[in-house]
């Protein structure tokens, strides 16, 4: 009898295959990554147009609609942290994120040492999510390290 290579879900080559949860993971956590690594290198490259509007709006020379206490606070808080500091944490937060993105790509090639460096990333992100007030973010992170625990007996 003839055998059916494609009834197997192992490759011809003799590797394995990546289960089709874990690549939906991957994916998503590759386009999430990639459009905030591309929001937070626009926050780079315009950082001082940013400082030049925050200023405008806290001065009175933009029209904006009135701003409550808190909102003026942290505008206030971001101008006093400086051009130079925001520049060097929007750089370390895209450091944190592509970090984030090597242990996706591990997993992605059925490494488990990519499940263990998305773990560490993502809880120090959950914690300070939850330090900030962002419960929602965190509960989407622990989500995410729940289900590629899912597939860690899948990664070597």
């Amino acid at each position: 009898m003839e055998e059916n290579i494609f009834a197997s879900n192992q490759p011809a080559d003799g590797s394995r295959s990546k289960p089709e949860f874990l690549k939906i993971l991957c994916i998503l956590s590759f386009i999430w990554t990639g459009l905030i690594v591309f929001i937070l290198f626009l926050c780079l490259v315009f950082s001082s147009f940013i400082f030049k509007i925050i200023h405008q709006i806290l001065s009175g020379e933009i029209a904006m609609p009135t701003l409550d206490a808190k909102q003026e606070e942290a505008l206030q808080s971001f101008i006093q942290l400086g051009q130079g500091k925001f520049v060097g944490v929007v750089a370390a937060v895209i450091v944190f994120y592509m970090t984030s993105v090597l242990g996706v790509f591990k997993m992605w090639r059925l490494q488990k040492s990519g499940f263990y460096i998305y773990v560490i990333i993502n809880l120090l992100g959950v914690g300070f999510d939850l330090m900030s007030g962002s419960f929602f973010a965190a509960i989407i992170s622990i989500s995410f390290i729940a289900m590629y625990y899912t597939n860690l007996k899948q990664l070597k």
